[in-house]
């Protein structure tokens, strides 16, 4: 069979070459009831998985972080809470500000993209409509682009001119887990690439690894009580401050996306100026806390809201007697936290999905791949 490209304006044949992409094979459930469950529980190994990536690669694209005049992240949904914690990372590792942009406000924002500008996209499909929009904007401009993404040969990464891949394998589950921590994995080897500690990082990241895997099932009689508790409440609240503020927006995602409850993440400094209005007896608060330079402040706001009548979930590697429940974390270097404060909160919506009786795989009105506008 002969294909030919043509050039809808000029009438003239492209010489386009023409890539057949291999079929991801949709692995086995085994023993497991969901794929989001055992795509949870594959994390300790896709996180080591997401380190194996080309060093000489890293540090040129550090490199060009560093030299940029504005590094820009472009992303959507769960991929847009692990781009927060990138530009976290960038601020507190290499003393690089940038900024993140929804990939469906990015148009609105491209006036001040140019050829000094990086864009780092992350999407775990690679074919996110919205971002692939945003970084054609800016190739048009000049900009370079950095692809974060899980499929190989996406269309994201043809795109872009640095692609990393994620290494963990095809996410069945619509609700993104494991691609999130190989996001997140990805961007703490550039951010430790940029100040020329790769290898620093991929032991620090392999470490954190081996105790999520000691952690991952310290919690499942609590957070199963707790999915039956949490069930029939119509609102939560997850708080947190600084680098676990996206892990708190990120946790609430987790919960609208597979229960169906009205869920909101915010900067806890934030819940004083009007949240604490809608807080009342019983109102679950889940408080990402643990034991880094966050931690005093997000428990006092969690007071503020106990005091009002608040139940306080306390995600954090220290138990405190503000918490109601305690989804205990391990401890690890500060800067890991967002890596093990995610999975219990992964685990608490599959859980309360699962107690309301939704198909935790494939929440309504979603689809994996969002490829349309």
């Amino acid at each position: 069979m002969v294909v030919e490209i043509f050039d809808v304006k000029t009438g003239k044949t492209l010489p386009k070459k023409i890539e057949i992409l291999a079929e991801e094979e949709k692995e086995d459930l085994l023993e497991e009831k969901h794929y989001m469950l055992k795509e949870i529980l594959e994390q300790p190994k896709t996180i080591v998985k997401a380190t194996e990536q080309e060093e000489q690669k890293l540090i040129d694209v550090a490199l060009d972080m560093l030299r940029a005049k504005t590094v820009v992240f472009t992303a959507c949904g769960t991929a847009r809470y692990a781009a927060i914690i990138g530009r976290y990372l960038l601020s507190k590792v290499a003393n690089k500000f940038s900024d993140v942009i929804m990939s469906h406000e990015f148009q609105y924002f491209s006036d001040s993209i140019d050829k000094d500008t990086l864009v780092i996209a992350v999407s775990q499909s690679g074919e996110t409509a919205d971002v692939l929009e945003g970084v054609e904007k800016a190739k048009e401009k000049g900009a370079k682009v950095i692809a974060i993404t899980n499929v190989v040969g996406s269309s994201l990464a043809r795109i872009a001119d640095y692609t990393f891949y994620l290494n963990c394998g095809t996410e069945v589950a619509v609700a993104s887990t494991k691609a999130f921590t190989g996001q997140l994995v990805v961007l703490y080897l550039l951010a430790f690439a940029a100040i020329n500690k790769i290898k620093k990082c991929k032991d620090s990241v392999t470490e954190v690894a081996k105790k999520i895997e000691e952690n991952i099932h310290q919690n499942d009689s609590v957070l199963k009580e707790l999915a039956e508790k949490m069930k029939d409440k119509k609102d939560i609240y997850y708080l947190a401050k600084g680098i676990d503020f996206a892990i708190a927006s990120e946790g609430a995602l987790k919960l609208k996306e597979l229960s169906y409850m009205h869920a909101e993440g915010m900067p806890a400094g934030e819940l004083k100026h009007g949240t604490l209005s809608l807080i009342e007896e019983g109102t679950p608060i889940v408080a990402i806390c643990p034991k880094d330079y966050t931690c005093k402040e997000t428990l006092n706001n969690a007071q503020e809201a106990k005091s009002r009548g608040g139940f306080i979930i306390g995600v954090s590697d220290e138990n405190n007697d503000l918490f109601d429940v305690w989804l205990k974390i391990p401890k690890v270097e500060e800067i890991y936290y967002p890596i093990v404060s995610v999975i219990p909160l992964q685990l608490l919506a599959y859980y309360t999905a699962v107690a309301k009786g939704n198909n935790p795989d494939k929440p309504r009105n979603l689809a994996k791949s969002v490829t349309v506008k």
